[in-house]
């Protein structure tokens, strides 16, 4: 057994208390005090150990010196003196390799790799992994070949290029398939799925996430870091409560004083949940600890996440001035290590201050930035933040077109957020349901193994019976009554088991059944819009698609009718968006009133909303489109608008109106619809248009006068 780490180690402590009890040392928190030491303990024991190393050369040779190197970098490892740490098994590993010790030369890469990551020091991290990886390969050793491939993982997720990580993964897992070293394949698998997170297969991820965490829990060894990637999973489909419980557990296994390293990053991450459920207070003080940790690691990226965290804290704590403070030192590491999520995460906070202050062209500056980067990113959460706070924006600017169009793109992505966090949950929900079904086999196969050696018992029962019998018949008789009772006895416990199989069966059975119905529950949601009933924008575009492709094959009549509320925006300022959501509803009840089966009603966008016609219904587009006007206006007279004249504008457009059929997409048609729609409102309002044709005859003469705009 190799003793120098744990030597290394002991000598290292000792320095630490001996520098702990200096005049000066900072109190508070034990994790920060004892990282923040390190760097006085590392600036003093790095010279002393050149110095021995030195020495070591002209008393021992050069076998000496790499000692005492190798002494000198595991000490600074157990001080956690990430830079000094590093340059020692750098020097390790160039004194290995000139002595033509690959193996000792590979640990040491392996160590110089992972501070290259802590320091966010990514070129020198892939430099590192490869000369890891051609080191390995030369060895021919899988293990280390499996190790520099997770390196590049972590290196293609953190940049963004998720294939790549996924790609780097999969062949790290394939060289340890024959491999016994529990913690690698533990460490893979848990970086596996973080990769499937990010891509939203939430059930492989949560399948990873656990079988990482039971091969960890059973062998002892960072049990904080899966509990941490099991609580993010739960944060993302939503279910606080769960999150809360595995960040807690991870904190509460986590020695903060040996591992500062994996402690800081569990800290942080819960202090960002905390924030988004409005825990203010206790997320300022979770991400200002891992923040002060950090500080004293040189964790660059790990400093831009907390303290943007931290300045969300302030934020929702109303300390504008000490939050803008903190997300501009955010934006900054975030420019230094081109980290875009945390430069547009950055900025949308601070625009938030910026608007909050009434500072208009400063706030439009940089949200119109972090809109950017955040759509280049997908954070549909954070964009969905973005798109509302620069409708606030345009609004204090008297803009309504571009508020219009932000408030249009919210209610985009706030839609696609909500079908995005149902798949998210029905994920959640199949990845149970699997594991289910699995103790369901496991506990039946247990059974069945119970069966098997009840009757080999029987079996043997009987042979010793047949022996018994040659010897004696009446010994074999009185032998024969008693077993016969023993055979009741198992018969009836077999019975019993079989009745709890039937149980544990149907259980599983009613299990089952609630399942299925979540999951159809969670696919409507998915589908419909909350408010109206109708379909959501997304399932009108797959259906509209479909409805069109068939037309096209079968040349069959297919129409569009795009209906929009006129004078909507007056009575959401005037009475209220309550009482808009009334004028909705009604509306919609009254264009049901004019449709037929076959025909499809979706929400396009805020007030607007799309019918499509098929057939013989397409052809009387116009007079179905004119039924709706006036049923519309009948209805929603009836409400209590005070003098506001709501009604509708529609514009319909055939298949046939387009140029070029064949090449017509579903965009197009909708297009076309809604520059008739707009035609018709500019014509007055409360009237049908036709794409390419005039203003409809047909409602003029129903209205018997002039149009005016309204």
């Amino acid at each position: 057994m190799n003793n120098k780490p744990l030597l290394a180690c002991l000598f290292a402590v000792g320095l630490l208390s001996a520098t702990a009890s200096k005049p000066g040392i900072a109190g508070g928190e034990p994790g920060v005090a004892a990282t923040l030491d390190t760097r006085d303990v590392a600036n003093t024991l790095v010279p002393l150990l050149d110095g021995l190393a030195i020495a070591g050369t002209g008393i021992f040779g050069a076998r000496g010196e790499l000692a005492l190197v190798r002494f000198e970098a595991h000490a600074l490892s157990a001080l956690h003196a990430v830079a000094a740490a590093g340059n020692a098994w750098d020097r390790v590993e160039k004194m290995a390799r000139a002595r033509g010790d690959l193996s000792d030369a590979m640990y040491a890469l392996e160590r110089e790799t992972e501070y290259a990551l802590l320091l966010s020091d990514y070129a020198q991290a892939r430099q590192l992994a490869t000369r890891l990886l051609d080191t390995a390969r030369s060895a021919g050793s899988k293990e280390y070949e499996a190790s520099a491939h997770g390196y590049f993982g972590i290196l293609g997720r953190r940049q963004g290029d998720l294939d790549a990580a996924l790609k780097s993964y999969e062949t790290a897992t394939g060289l340890l398939a024959d491999s016994g070293n529990d913690f690698r394949k533990a460490l893979i698998l848990s970086n596996l799925g973080t990769v499937m997170r990010d891509r939203g297969d939430f059930a492989r991820a949560l399948e990873l996430q656990l079988d990482a965490l039971a091969i960890r829990e059973r062998i002892g060894d960072r049990l904080e870091t899966s509990l941490r990637n099991v609580a993010l999973l739960y944060r993302e489909i939503e279910d606080e409560a769960t999150a809360r419980r595995y960040f807690e557990r991870a904190l509460d296994s986590v020695d903060r004083l040996a591992s500062p390293e994996t402690y800081a990053p569990v800290l942080g991450s819960y202090a960002s949940l905390l924030n988004d459920i409005g825990e203010h207070a206790a997320a300022l003080s979770a991400a200002s600890e891992a923040l002060q940790i950090d500080l004293g690691l040189g964790n660059r990226a790990n400093q831009g996440l907390e303290r943007l965290e931290t300045g969300r804290a302030l934020f929702g704590l109303g300390q504008l001035d000490e939050a803008a403070q903190q997300l501009e030192a955010a934006l900054a590491i975030g420019r230094e290590l081109d980290q875009h999520e945390i430069v547009s995460r950055a900025l949308l906070h601070l625009a938030e201050i910026s608007q909050a202050r009434h500072e208009s062209l400063r706030a439009r500056g940089m949200i119109d930035e972090a809109i950017a980067g955040l759509e280049k990113a997908l954070l549909r959460p954070q964009l969905v933040q973005a798109y509302a706070v620069r409708e606030k924006i345009a609004l204090a600017e008297h803009d309504p077109e571009a508020a219009l169009r932000y408030l249009r793109r919210y209610a985009e992505q706030r839609e696609l957020l909500l079908g995005t966090r149902a798949s998210r949950q029905l994920s959640d929900l199949q990845a149970r349901h699997a594991r289910a079904e699995a103790d369901k086999d496991l506990a039946l196969l247990q059974k069945d193994n119970e069966l098997q050696n009840a009757r080999l018992e029987k079996q043997e029962i009987e042979k010793r019976l047949g022996l018994v019998a040659l010897i004696s018949l009446g010994l074999a008789l009185l032998l024969i009554t008693w077993r016969f009772h023993g055979i009741s006895r198992l018969n009836q416990t077999l019975r019993q088991k079989n009745a709890e199989i039937d149980q544990q069966s149907k259980a599983l059975a009613d299990a089952n059944a609630r399942l299925e119905e979540r999951a159809a529950e969670l696919y409507q949601a998915a589908i419909t819009d909350p408010l109206t009933g109708v379909y959501n924008r997304s399932h009108l575009r797959e259906l509209s698609a479909r409805k069109l492709a068939a037309s096209i094959a079968s040349r069959r009549p297919l129409a569009v009718l795009v209906i929009d509320y006129d004078s909507f925006k007056q009575v959401n300022d005037q009475l209220g968006h309550l009482f808009g959501d009334r004028v909705l509803i009604a509306g919609i009840a009254a264009i049901r009133h004019c449709l037929e089966d076959g025909d499809i009603l979706g929400r396009f966008g805020g007030e607007e909303f799309i019918a499509v016609l098929e057939g013989e219904r397409a052809l009387a587009a116009v007079g179905v489109a004119e039924a709706i006007r006036s049923q519309v206006q009948e209805s929603l007279s009836r409400l209590p608008t005070h003098g506001i004249a709501v009604t509708v504008s529609i514009g319909v457009a055939q298949l046939s109106d387009l140029p070029v059929v064949e090449e017509a997409g579903i965009d197009a048609l909708f297009d076309a619809g809604d520059q008739a729609m707009y035609r018709a409102k500019a014509s007055g309002r409360n009237r049908v248009a036709q794409f390419g044709r005039a203003t409809h005859p047909v409602e003029e003469l129903i209205r018997g006068r002039d149009p005016s705009p309204q």
